[in-house]
């Protein structure tokens, strides 16, 4: 008998050609697996958390564009008249009453649902009077709490971990982040806490010596032949502006001249520093690329022939990026920190993030020794082959299954 799980798609629906990051990703891929599998009947829930009035049409958009056919358990209609909906009293005094701005109505599926799954939003409440259903959040980190300076998203990730409980359950991305949830939330049951590792999608990251594809790509983003990686978004807790002054004075103090430091992604919040940084490298400015956002269809092309990847963050829940490269092929340095050696394992170089000097000594070495840098690279393929996909949907399977039996 298949296992009727209810999965939100509200991250789909907010993210959906607009900012296709990590927790998209990690929905996507689960959902588009999910959705094949012989074990599981899907169907999908929408509270709206963000009362985005095209929420609906979004989800619309996004099942139609991926030829997904998916039934709905609610619906989440808004409601057309609240006196005063947008002064703060009024605002506060409606949250008190229960009175929100979309009205949240049940159809049948409800009835023989087992789980519902939440990737990222609180459990909504309007599901408390459903205890037949299992329910159970996907926590990726616990950066807005342990960082709020990093993280404009303090508060919604604290009403997610309030939404749990103690009667509900939690998947956590990384033991890292299990420990962390474990630490600050003391009222959730260890027992009801479980860890599946994500994966890098194999269509979209893998070795690529298509020679013809790079040259198309290079003069796409002005990529030049030489080159370090970094690839996240542009904001403090990737610590993108060490890696800059690093990479700057490196190539200063070697007298470099035939590399260059390729810094992939969008704006995140507070990125001045960053372009701070860049302005600083003043005459050596050309030999820093800043492309924005790259689809995923060139990022193989693009991991797969720098000479290494850097990811500095402070801290991460999982860290897509670098297994991206390493699934590529490439070298990979990043910090010693949170759940970043769960991924690199000792297949890559594991650095103190605020230790300028061996950053600088790690990017020569690579630089320097080819054998070295290949060595890298083949140990990095061979550690990524511990994650895909199919393991972590078949991880999703048990852990259903098992919190079926409480």
């Amino acid at each position: 008998m298949k296992i009727r799980v209810i999965f939100d798609l509200e991250v789909l629906g907010n993210s959906y050609k607009n900012n296709q990051t990590g927790i998209f990703r990690v929905t996507y891929e689960l959902l588009r697996r999910f959705m094949f599998n012989n074990k599981l009947d899907v169907l999908y829930s929408n509270f709206n958390f963000n009362n985005d009035r095209k929420m609906k049409s979004k989800i619309g958009r996004f099942l139609s564009d991926e030829d997904l056919s998916i039934k709905s358990v609610n619906s989440c209609e808004r409601i057309k008249f609240i006196p005063f909906r947008k002064e703060k009293l009024f605002k506060k005094i409606y949250r008190k009453f229960g009175i929100f701005d979309y009205q949240i109505k049940f159809n049948s599926q409800i009835n023989n649902s087992q789980i519902y799954h939440t990737l990222y939003y609180p459990i909504h409440f309007s599901l408390q009077k459903y205890q037949h259903i299992k329910k159970i959040v996907t926590i990726h980190d616990l950066i807005p709490i342990l960082f709020p300076q990093y993280n404009a998203n303090t508060e919604l990730l604290e009403k997610t971990i309030y939404s749990v409980g103690s009667n509900n359950f939690v998947i956590c991305v990384s033991e890292n982040t299990k420990k962390d949830l474990l630490k600050y939330a003391p009222q959730i049951d260890p027992n009801k806490v479980f860890v599946s590792l994500l994966a890098a999608s194999k269509d979209f990251f893998y070795k690529c010596d298509d020679e013809k594809k790079f040259s198309e790509v290079q003069k796409k983003y002005n990529i030049p032949n030489k080159y370090f990686l970094s690839l996240s978004t542009l904001e403090p807790r990737k610590n993108i502006d060490h890696v800059i002054r690093s990479f700057v004075k490196m190539i200063i103090d070697r007298k470099i001249n035939d590399l260059s430091l390729v810094l992939v992604g969008n704006k995140g919040w507070d990125f001045d520093n960053i372009f701070k940084e860049y302005e600083n490298a003043k005459e050596l400015k050309d030999k820093i690329i800043i492309t924005g956002h790259i689809p995923d269809e060139d990022l193989a092309s693009i991991y797969s022939n720098a000479n290494s990847f850097y990811y500095m963050s402070f801290y991460e829940g999982f860290g897509l990026p670098p297994l991206e490269a390493m699934q590529c092929g490439t070298a990979v340095v990043v910090s010693n920190t949170s759940s970043l050696p769960e991924v690199v394992g000792d297949a890559g170089i594991l650095l103190d993030p605020t230790d300028q000097d061996q950053l600088v000594d790690t990017m020569w070495e690579i630089y320097d020794n080819d054998e070295y840098r290949q060595d890298l690279g083949r140990k990095a393929i061979e550690q990524s082959k511990n994650f895909s996909w199919e393991k972590t949907v078949a991880e999703h399977l048990k852990i259903y299954e098992t919190i079926l039996q409480f």
